[in-house]
């Protein structure tokens, strides 16, 4: 398997794709968070958080994993909020949804008002009560099945 953010935790490399150096901003037992090179043209800062293990899917995390990524998120958010008014916590979850490094990695991105970053950008959907209602139904369905 070869993975970039596996190659960082076990330190067999020390370089982003572009060279960029990787340095750890903070280590738990279970998860690490570092600068991402990609950052938005308005906003100093996009931090990564991820498991120090290997999960392709975020529903392979163990809860007590999920436990560390959470509280690690949180001490990541507390420092961004310093010196920003807000932050997006974006997961990227299967490369239908975007994810083009096969780890579980959650992005960090501070905001600010009027900083021109659009997350949301898709058009919404237009449904009636009965077609809202259905998809509730479905949804419950598929939800107890998982249960």
């Amino acid at each position: 398997m070869d993975c970039l953010f596996c190659d960082f935790v076990n330190k067999k490399n020390k370089k982003h794709n572009d060279g960029i150096p990787f340095k750890t901003l903070h280590e738990t037992k279970h998860s690490i968070s570092f600068l991402s090179i990609d950052f938005p043209t308005t906003e100093s800062g996009h931090i990564l958080v991820i498991p120090k293990k290997h999960y392709a899917n975020y529903e392979e995390i163990p809860n007590y994993i999920l436990e560390d990524l959470f509280k690690h998120i949180k001490i990541i958010i507390k420092a961004l909020r310093i010196e920003n008014q807000g932050n997006n916590i974006l997961l990227n979850n299967g490369s239908a949804a975007g994810q083009y490094i096969s780890h579980v990695h959650f992005h960090i991105i501070p905001r600010n008002d009027n900083d021109n970053i659009k997350i949301e950008v898709w058009k919404r959907k237009k449904f009636t009560k009965d077609e809202y209602n259905k998809l509730h139904k479905e949804m419950k369905n598929k939800i107890s099945k998982v249960l």
